[in-house]
């Protein structure tokens, strides 16, 4: 059975590297910008321990996943998350959107979303499964 966890400051680097991980579409993105994987990654680590929170997925010891939350307004958070490639299409991304929705609500919030691409229909899925609904198309061009 999957235990579900506040992380500590001992899974940092796990973390980091889940987020880099799970971002491995982000440098392709800002190639023509002046940001790096690096500092997308500090940011969003800044961001968790500042005001948000990360729930670790793990069985004997083992980790399996982790979802971070940040805020996006006072009144939304943000969430994103990593399923290691051997633990996927196991519930482990369920149960880690699962618990980060009880905890953001008692932290105040009234409502949460999942960015994700448009051609992610295992992300997407998943988002509807745990109550998610699309509310916005958003188009970009790079110039």
């Amino acid at each position: 059975m999957n235990q579900i966890r506040l992380a500590s400051n001992n899974d940092e680097t796990y973390l980091k590297n889940s987020i880099q991980a799970a971002y491995h579409e982000y440098p392709r993105l800002i190639a023509k910008g002046n940001g790096s994987l690096e500092l997308a990654v500090e940011r969003v680590l800044e961001m968790v321990s500042a005001e948000g929170f990360a729930h670790i997925a793990e069985e004997n010891g083992q980790k399996l996943g982790v979802s971070w939350w940040t805020p996006e307004n006072p009144d939304e958070m943000s969430v994103a998350y990593f399923v290691e490639p051997d633990a996927r299409n196991k519930g482990v991304a369920t149960q880690l959107l699962e618990a980060g929705l009880g905890e953001a609500k008692s932290r105040g919030a009234r409502s949460s979303l999942i960015k994700t691409h448009p051609e992610n229909e295992a992300s997407i899925s998943l988002a509807r499964k745990v109550g998610f609904e699309p509310v916005v198309a958003l188009l970009r061009q790079t110039l």
